[in-house]
């Protein structure tokens, strides 16, 4: 397998794992990835159009990729087992709960496999919430969270669209732990059409990749209390970020601390309803801020007129003078990033 394909896969797998970011060139008219359980079903997958061009289908078996099918060795949806790409790219499956035991070798997926998954889970992000604790495990750079629109993440990128799982016995989901949507014959449109009926009765988004293993009345009554959830994994995404670049020691701004003196105590959240805005961090060297996919290297009093802006809004101005987060709101201006809060409807 040369570079380029071998780099290719491993973005599409990556991609599935997570429910995350469409990867480059996937089509827009058929799924970006479909994982196969079961070689014997890729003839009824790609007659039912579900394998379009771009569309990567990863199949157990050996031998060399060809015409978007890509053997594979393994498994991605057992806990401790390792999915092989060739000979050199290993991808272990393993249960949360389990996580904070266990040693990251290599690339891991941490996958909520039942109940006492969830609840770990739910634990982790409450630390970190309520003590600014960010699990070590989860903000390692080679470890990926499964399913996180299912978990408070944004729900945009997920669904049929983007990746596919199809069992042994030929059930169609969007993950190993996912509810089924159909069987293998049915076509894109199909899996779309009951894919959103299934999101409409529930008030979580994402009520597909998680069915299997959390009961849905309880992941729902969990994210519910829960609005900060989403913004807890884009903190978790930039701290694993940083990590890979050799910065630690993070606090990160609205979980267990803030810059700002008296900024916690006035009860101002609105930066933690919205994952999409940015995010601030520092440790005792430097102060950062995280915005639209980018790190910028900040002085404190920078960082903290930010966290300000995000978690006060209007009432910024109690604690920063006008003329500094007006040289704040320029500099986010003149970059073209967002910085207006605004309360996504699951959060009200």
């Amino acid at each position: 397998m040369d570079t380029q394909t071998r780099r290719r896969a491993k973005e599409h797998i990556m991609s599935w794992g997570s429910g995350g970011r469409r990867p480059a060139g996937a089509p827009g008219d058929a799924p970006a990835t479909v994982v196969l359980a079961d070689a014997r079903h890729l003839d009824a997958v790609r007659a039912s159009g579900l394998a379009g061009p771009g569309t990567l289908v990863f199949t157990p078996g050996s031998g060399e990729p060809r015409d978007g099918v890509v053997p594979y060795g393994g498994s991605l949806s057992e806990p401790g087992e390792d999915f092989a790409l060739g000979e050199d790219f290993f991808l272990q499956t393993q249960d949360y709960a389990s996580s904070a035991f266990m040693s990251v070798l290599g690339p891991t997926v941490l996958r909520i496999f039942g109940p006492a998954d969830f609840s770990a889970f739910l634990a982790d992000a409450d630390r970190a919430f309520t003590e600014g604790v960010f699990p070590e495990y989860l903000i390692t750079p080679a470890v990926l969270l499964a399913d996180t629109a299912a978990l408070g993440g944004a729900p945009d990128a997920d669904g049929p669209a983007l990746r596919l799982y199809v069992d042994a016995g030929g059930r169609i989901s969007l993950s190993p732990t996912g509810s089924p949507l159909g069987t293998v014959g049915d076509d894109l449109t199909t899996l779309l059409t009951r894919y959103e009926h299934t999101n409409a009765a529930s008030e979580a988004p994402c009520a597909v990749s998680l069915a299997a293993a959390v009961p849905e009345e309880a992941r729902t009554a969990a994210l519910q209390v829960r609005p900060f959830l989403g913004r807890y994994l884009t903190a978790v995404k930039a701290l694993r970020a940083m990590t890979a670049q050799d910065i630690g020691g993070l606090s990160v701004s609205g979980f267990g601390h803030r810059l700002t003196e008296g900024l916690a105590a006035s009860g101002a959240e609105d930066d933690l309803l919205d994952p999409a805005l940015p995010l601030v961090l520092w440790n005792t060297d430097q102060a950062y801020v995280v915005a639209g996919g980018r790190v910028f290297a900040v002085d404190r009093s920078f960082a903290g007129a930010v966290e300000c802006l995000l978690a006060a809004g209007p009432a910024a101005s109690s604690f920063v003078p006008d003329h500094v987060l007006d040289r704040v709101r320029a500099f986010f201006a003149e970059r073209g990033l967002a910085l207006d809060t605004r309360t996504p409807a699951g959060a009200r």
